[in-house]
């Protein structure tokens, strides 16, 4: 237990103080850690730098790097600065409660699904799901069903998970405790939650969504998962946000159980988190509900623009609202089909030529994800960038709809593929064997094939089609 003591005033800035140096205020756990970093105080405690700037360009992020300490607070208790902090976010999510995050959306994802869902449960999962959720299946010994969304073209990426489908898995297996469903997905395409989230009610199960990507939806007049309707989301605020990298936090609606929660994130994260980057989560948030907000706005309407230019004045196709009618304003997914380059190859030329680096590309797309930090000159780059590497490349003819990954035979539960003695083959070796690593190009993260899945020749063609750089190997189950 740690003894509450008078701090030396001597040289210690006060509250209003803090306040006035920062251009924007409301973020209380930075300011908490900033009293502390400018007090007079002899640091005998973790982290060893004692806020020292032995590197000339972290000066200020060691000296605001505690750890639990006198002012400081207890993440995983729940109080001091860090609580006054959450609380703050989950009024700005319009959430019943949030909790920091020191490891990322994984982070969330795992202490969703161990407070949902639960050891030797069983979840409905959106196909377009990130790893983690399958790393969590194998840790807690959960069953995956799953639901798939069309393709949208010619794009080859998934769009609206179809109602329908949702419903007959809910019927057909009454085991199932939770649905987990991404949005945004990583190109961009938002779910229909609201309407999921009525889904779910009717069947008494709870809804949970992977929003890493859309953390910074309020600052562009969109809701956050919670306030259209779901039980539990999690947002990777360093992802979209002017966050440190693994900031995240998950939210959580009425009637969820905060005890549950935060003993999981407990469970699933460091005993040690980083005080800088919760800070910084403090700090992305109080930035994007002040000044922020103008910024966002701002970069939505340079997306908006880009996607109207991309049409207008090159060869390649921007998804837009013709496409899909809900999409994240700030996403820019711009497509090479009908052309002679891939999308690998469009971001491999925007990066050797324009000094342009994308978020990620597929063989038909490359993706940019768009800020409130980006600057009028790094626009103008890209669509340069993107007008006159077009005019370079040749028609071709438009593309065949792409093949949906096949679905796969489930012969063993994820944990026991997961735990099984492995080997790793090649692509063409692995038909009728069984999967035990998920098979997974990235980004996006998203897994082909799960542990416990049998291999097809389907499954190896397509890999070796669509994906055959990225994966030289696949590891299965050595009987």
């Amino acid at each position: 237990m740690l003894r509450r003591k008078r701090p030396s005033q001597r040289g210690q800035l006060t509250y209003r103080q803090i306040n006035r140096l920062l251009p924007f205020t409301g973020a209380p756990l930075f300011h908490a850690l900033q009293l502390l970093a400018t007090g007079d105080s002899a640091r005998f405690h973790m982290p060893g730098h004692k806020g020292e700037p032995l590197f000339h360009t972290f000066a200020e992020v060691f000296a605001i790097d505690f750890t639990e300490t006198y002012g400081t607070g207890n993440l995983y208790l729940g109080d001091g600065p860090i609580r006054d902090a959450e609380v703050a976010a989950a009024l700005y999510f319009g959430a019943a409660d949030c909790f920091f995050l020191t490891g990322g959306s994984t982070q969330g994802i795992m202490a969703m699904l161990a407070a949902a869902v639960g050891r030797g449960g069983s979840v409905l999962l959106d196909r377009e799901c990130h790893k983690s959720v399958c790393h969590a299946c194998a840790l807690l010994d959960i069953t995956p069903y799953f639901v798939s969304a069309p393709l949208l073209e010619p794009f080859a990426v998934s769009g609206e998970l179809p109602a329908q489908a949702v419903e007959q898995q809910l019927v057909a297996h009454p085991d199932i405790r939770a649905v987990l469903v991404t949005s945004p997905t990583y190109y961009g395409v938002r779910r229909a939650l609201p309407a999921l989230a009525d889904l779910c009610r009717a069947f008494g199960k709870l809804l949970l969504v992977d929003a890493a990507h859309g953390a910074h939806f309020p600052a562009v007049g969109l809701p956050a998962p919670i306030a259209e309707g779901a039980d539990m989301a999690v947002l990777s605020m360093h992802k979209t946000l002017p966050c440190l990298g693994q900031g995240a936090v998950l939210l959580s609606g009425k009637g969820v159980d905060r005890r549950a929660l935060r003993e999981n994130t407990a469970l699933f994260g460091t005993s040690s988190p980083s005080y800088p980057v919760m800070a910084s989560i403090d700090l992305a948030r109080a930035y994007t509900e002040g000044p922020g907000r103008d910024a966002y706005r701002r970069s939505a309407e340079a997306c908006a623009a880009l996607r109207e230019y991309i049409g207008r004045r090159t060869g390649f196709t921007a998804l837009d609202e013709t496409h899909f009618p809900a999409l994240d304003p700030c996403r820019l997914t711009v497509c090479t089909a009908g052309t002679d380059a891939t999308g690998h190859r469009l971001a491999d030329m925007l990066w050797s030529e324009y000094g342009v680096a994308c978020e990620m590309a597929d063989d038909r797309n490359a993706v940019f994800i768009l800020t409130g930090a980006d600057t009028g000159a790094s626009l103008h780059r890209l669509r340069r960038g993107l007008r006159r590497i077009s005019a370079r490349r040749h028609e071709t003819l438009p593309p065949s709809a792409a093949a949906p990954f096949p679905p796969a035979e489930r012969v063993m539960r994820v944990r026991d593929a997961w735990f099984a003695n492995t080997g790793r083959v090649e692509p063409a070796a692995a038909e009728g064997l069984v999967c035990a690593r998920p098979v997974t190009p990235y980004p996006p993260g998203v897994p082909l094939l799960w542990p416990g899945e049998k291999i097809t020749r389907a499954h190896i063609e397509l890999i070796r089609e669509r994906w055959y750089n990225e994966i030289g190997e696949i590891t299965v189950v050595i009987s």
